[in-house]
């Protein structure tokens, strides 16, 4: 059975998965809000999701103007009721920017924000991104997502940093993609008991969860629908079946990060089962013809299409 978890600084409970929902856009770049919202609704009724985080980089936040992530915010709002919590990414690389974003999607009805430390300068003082949090914190008081992403910071946010961060802002889960499993573990250790860490790593993503982290914020679980909920019982699996899960679902999620620029082997795969996600937005391209063969062979290899013919996971 899954874990059981109560969290000190946190509304969550137990291992949770919260995955980052697309963006759909058509072919000539306009967003496709009802797309949008057909998606929100599958992750919601079939995939039975915890939480979502908005706009990030799956959602191609990155080249959603203000008044785009507005309306994407919007869609989020009308169509998830309140059933889940959701949090919106708006991270720029300046304090002033991030907070104008921040104010846009909680005009909008955003209930929590996604907030990474400063990216692009490739490293920042713990004063400086304990200022940043502080000052988007004071000004727009939601809930907040920290997104811990070495990848587009350069540098790891440490327990000691996070820390900081508790005091100056009200952090109720992390995002957490640091260099290594390494520095996951040492975060987790320090902090999991305040809020869900959730992990992304293919190749510890069953390790993660039988340590205890807080569960799952990893790009393609959801490809096997409702199903990737057995993800949270892997407690009470022998060995031999973890070390399958830990394969099967580590397959997909590199395939869905190693084949092509994301997003665009995950937006290219739920088109396959069926659902509307769209292209990418320039600057990122669609899948090249032996990229979605490569990716249809994968979701066939793992059971999540039975053959040439697309089908709803």
């Amino acid at each position: 059975m899954a874990i059981d978890i109560t969290y000190s600084h946190s509304v969550f409970h137990g291992q949770i998965h919260c995955p980052a929902p697309v963006t759909p856009f058509a072919a000539n770049g306009d967003l496709m809000l009802d797309a949008f919202a057909e998606l929100l609704r599958w992750y919601i009724d079939d995939i039975n999701v915890d939480g979502l985080l908005i706009a990030g980089s799956n959602g191609e936040g990155y080249v959603l103007n203000a008044e785009e992530l507005g309306k994407v915010t919007e869609t989020v709002v009308e169509t998830v009721k309140g059933r889940v919590p959701f949090f919106v990414h708006v991270s720029r690389i300046s304090s002033r920017e991030t907070i104008m974003r921040a104010q846009i999607v909680a005009e909008a009805g955003a209930p929590g924000l996604c907030l990474t430390g400063q990216p692009y300068i490739q490293t920042a003082t713990k004063a400086e991104i304990v200022e940043r949090f502080e000052k988007v914190a004071k000004a727009v008081p939601l809930p907040v997502m920290v997104y811990n992403s070495f990848t587009h910071q350069q540098y790891n946010i440490t327990p000691d940093v996070m820390r900081a961060l508790c005091d100056v802002a009200p952090i109720c889960v992390v995002k957490d993609s640091p260099p290594s499993f390494k520095e996951a573990l040492a975060l987790f250790v320090e902090l999991g008991d305040r809020f869900p860490i959730l992990h992304g790593i293919s190749a510890t993503l069953v390790p993660s969860l039988l340590l205890g982290f807080g569960g799952l914020v990893s790009t393609g679980p959801e490809l096997f629908g409702g199903k990737c909920r057995e993800l949270f019982e892997v407690h009470d699996m022998t060995p031999a079946e973890r070390t399958k899960i830990n394969r099967r679902y580590g397959l997909v999620k590199d395939a869905m990060m190693l084949t092509a620029t994301p997003p665009a082997a995950i937006k290219g795969a739920l088109n396959m089962v069926g659902l509307p996600a769209g292209v990418p937005r320039d600057p990122v391209k669609p899948l090249m013809p032996r990229e979605e063969a490569h990716i249809r062979d994968i979701l066939t290899q793992v059971g999540i299409l039975d053959g040439p013919v697309a089908k709803r996971a």
